[in-house]
């Protein structure tokens, strides 16, 4: 997907932020990417907080067996945010891989994935304050590097505090941001992305549009 937008691949090791205004356009985007990053042979952990579309979950499957690998791992309706703090904390004493605390064993699939998708981040935290907000996301930077894994933070804005948002993007490594501008009775809907690790910044919003296909690049030049 980033690719299309002359920024590569989605980057190894990092721990990157996919927020939206409204809408569910993040979600479509990154799950044409998991399409995709399972195509490359990627292990994914996807942890929903609630349930994916029939129609990705099919096609998803269809990749999978196709290739004849066991490598998505969905976990739909996922709220337990204990036992995932536990797991990403696990060097501390009183968590690990293999502690009885965790309730969901899929979760362990985390510690050797190349790729771990939270969607979405904002409702899992949404009743946390931003001392726990900061822990989770330097377990998810530690993790990245010492696991090799990306994470992919799926995120509504204005669903946390104004504070929180500007403190995650602070503290992540690269930010897709999905934004809608309603003019009349158009609607523009455009791409923007303010860092991401091994890219300089873009000098403008990419517009897209969503189509049957999914997310599409508009390479129309827009007047205004």
């Amino acid at each position: 997907m980033l690719a299309n937008l002359g920024l590569g691949n989605i980057p190894v090791n990092t721990v990157l932020l996919v927020e939206e205004d409204m809408g569910n356009i993040k979600s479509i985007f990154v799950q044409m990417a998991t399409q995709e990053l399972l195509g490359d042979m990627k292990k994914i952990v996807y942890l929903s907080t609630s349930s994916l579309n029939e129609e990705i979950k099919g096609n998803t499957l269809l990749i999978t067996e196709t290739n004849r690998i066991n490598t998505f791992i969905l976990v739909e309706y996922f709220y337990d945010l204990n036992s995932l703090l536990c797991l990403c904390q696990k060097a501390e004493a009183a968590c690990n891989s293999d502690s009885d605390i965790l309730s969901e064993p899929a979760l362990r699939e985390i510690l050797d994935a190349d790729i771990c998708i939270i969607d979405t981040f904002s409702y899992l935290f949404m009743d946390e304050d931003i001392c726990v907000i900061k822990n989770a996301l330097s377990s998810f930077a530690a993790m990245s590097r010492d696991n090799n894994t990306t994470f992919l933070l799926l995120s509504d804005m204005g669903i946390l505090s104004d504070r929180s948002e500007k403190i995650i993007r602070a503290i992540v490594d690269g930010i897709i941001q999905f934004k809608t501008e309603y003019m009349g009775s158009k609607i523009n809907r455009y791409i923007n992305i303010p860092k991401m690790p091994g890219s300089p910044p873009l000098n403008r919003m990419i517009p897209f549009n969503v189509n049957g296909k999914g997310i599409t690049i508009d390479t129309r030049e827009r007047v205004g």
